[in-house]
This record gives structure tokens, sequence and C-alpha cells, in this order.
């Protein structure tokens, strides 16, 4: 390799940098999921104030983290002050958090009639 082409492989972009860290800034919506059932739709339109739904999920079961619908962590709940919160007790590998943007190219394409 030149040292040119050196030169500029080795010298980062401060516009890319500043870029990148700008990304980092963005808000994003983070939901703790409690539970979660399926439901017939009569069944939700019958819902009435003092009506139970009960859940498959035990008391302490850990509670999922997510971001854009993503799983990324699980945590149990606590309380802080007057409101509650959540610690964190397993964060995922990246390979788990993210659906990956590029579809596997092994996998057959399916049409819909």
């Amino acid at each position: 390799m030149s040292t040119d082409t050196q030169q500029r492989h080795s010298t980062t972009n401060p516009a890319k940098v500043d870029f990148w860290k700008s990304l980092l800034r963005i808000d994003a919506s983070v939901a703790v999921t409690l539970a979660s059932k399926d439901l017939q739709v009569d069944r939700i339109l019958s819902l009435v104030p003092g009506m139970m739904i009960q859940f498959d999920k035990g008391c302490d079961a850990p509670l999922l983290v997510e971001v854009d619908n993503q799983k990324i962590a699980e945590g149990e709940v606590v309380k802080v002050g007057d409101k509650f919160g959540l610690r964190i007790t397993e964060i995922l590998t990246s390979d788990e958090r993210w659906i990956p943007l590029v579809k596997d190219k092994t996998t057959p394409k399916t049409d819909v009639h």
C-alpha cells in the first residue's frame, strides 16, 4: 500500500465522526413489558372495568426491555422513591439485539397472493 493510501485510511474525517456521534444523541423510546397475551377480538371488546386478565408469566419472572420492538435486555422492578424503576439483570449480545437489516440470501422468497 502506498504512503498516500495509508494516510487516507488512517485519517478519520471529522465530519463523519461528528455525524456518528450525533446519532448517539437521538432519543429512542424504551418500553418495559410486564406480560403479554393473545386474546380473541370478541374477548377484547367485552372487557369492562373490574375484569381481570390472567397471564402465564410468573410474578418473579424478568420484565422485557425493548427499543423499537426489539428486545435488548431483561430486568426486575425496583422502587425508586415513590416511582418505580427497573434494575437490569441481563443485557443481550449485539447479535441477539437487532434483526439483521439485510435478509439472509438463503431464505426463499415467498409471494403473497
